[in-house]
């Protein structure tokens, strides 16, 4: 390896690592605001496939000059991470009818716990009491935010297959922070995002023919307009790739776990500017759930720049 290559790795510090990591929660966050008039035009089967599509183009595009450089170990890693990402968001998509936003909201965040536990199996490396607590900590904010009655919190079909999207999303996270570290980020992505929209595409017509009481499990529902579909591109390129290949960068000084424990701020920051258009009210969910889930990533940071320097 030359000097110059050398000095170039070592750039990209923890510190930057985090300030990655921090504008993706900010991207994510805002995201459910600007789509949520695009939905009106796809059911959601659609609009994934039509934005993992997109996304794939632009990567293609990106890495065209380097497309080259995919070996076996890429696919090793891009293809079992992508199918638990893309698997996760279709369970999603089949459970959500038979749930409530509530649960869904709160089961989906089961990957900040899961992701410790992974770690350790695949690594042999035991968290930290600390880890575990923040990530402990993640998931009663996540209690907390969502709004759940423990009094008449109950367990159906949709609210198990929640669960399962959330744990298989664990996966996702675990195997890309221990796997990914010396892969070409792009690249990854562009495999990854294409087993997406193969499964998308796929899931489109088959949630649509597969039927539950008379009625489709997702509609297949599409309506032809140029500015949702300039916004799904725009949404695609910002949140789908540079996002995505952000967060895989950021992977390489960041353990999984903390990633795991950050990102669901990103719910806080929708909530916040949700009260700021005056969409929603402020509420004491929101301040106390929306504070623990601040102090959860605080904490995850903090262990995790511990466990650097014993490391």
């Amino acid at each position: 390896m030359s000097p110059l290559k050398s000095v170039k790795k070592t750039e990209y510090t923890q510190s930057k690592a985090y300030s990655s990591i921090i504008l993706v929660v900010l991207i994510w966050g805002t995201v459910p605001i600007i789509i949520n008039g695009v939905l009106d035009y796809f059911s959601a089967t659609v609009y994934s496939a039509i934005a993992s599509t997109f996304s794939v183009i632009f990567l293609l595009f990106i890495c065209r000059r380097e497309l080259g450089e995919i070996t076996g170990k890429y696919l090793k890693v891009a293809i079992p991470t992508g199918l638990f990402m893309s698997i996760a968001e279709l369970i999603q998509k089949i459970g959500l009818p038979f749930t409530t936003p509530a649960n869904y909201a709160f089961l989906e965040n089961l990957s900040c716990v899961v992701v410790p536990v992974l770690v350790f199996f695949l690594t042999r490396k035991k968290p930290s009491f600390l880890t575990i607590f923040s990530s402990v900590l993640c998931l009663v904010s996540a209690f907390i935010l969502s709004g759940i009655n423990i009094l008449n919190f109950s367990i159906g079909i949709g609210d198990l297959l929640c669960a399962l999207a959330g744990i298989l999303f664990a996966f996702n996270i675990a195997g890309t922070g221990i796997y990914s570290g010396e892969l070409k980020a792009s690249l990854y992505i562009l495999i990854q995002l294409s087993v997406k929209a193969i499964l998308c595409w796929i899931s489109v017509p088959l949630l649509h023919v597969i039927k539950i009481n008379g009625a489709s499990i997702v509609p297949c529902e599409f309506t032809f307009a140029p500015i949702p579909l300039l916004v799904i591109a725009l949404n695609s390129l910002v949140s789908g790739v540079f996002c995505w290949i952000l967060r895989t960068k950021a992977m390489r000084k960041i353990n999984p776990t903390a990633v795991a424990v950050i990102m669901p701020f990103s719910a806080v920051i929708t909530s916040v500017i949700s009260v700021i258009v005056g969409t929603d009210a402020l509420t004491t969910n929101l301040i106390v759930g929306g504070s623990l889930c601040l102090v959860a990533s605080l904490l995850s940071g903090v262990a995790n720049s511990l466990e650097s320097k014993k490391g």
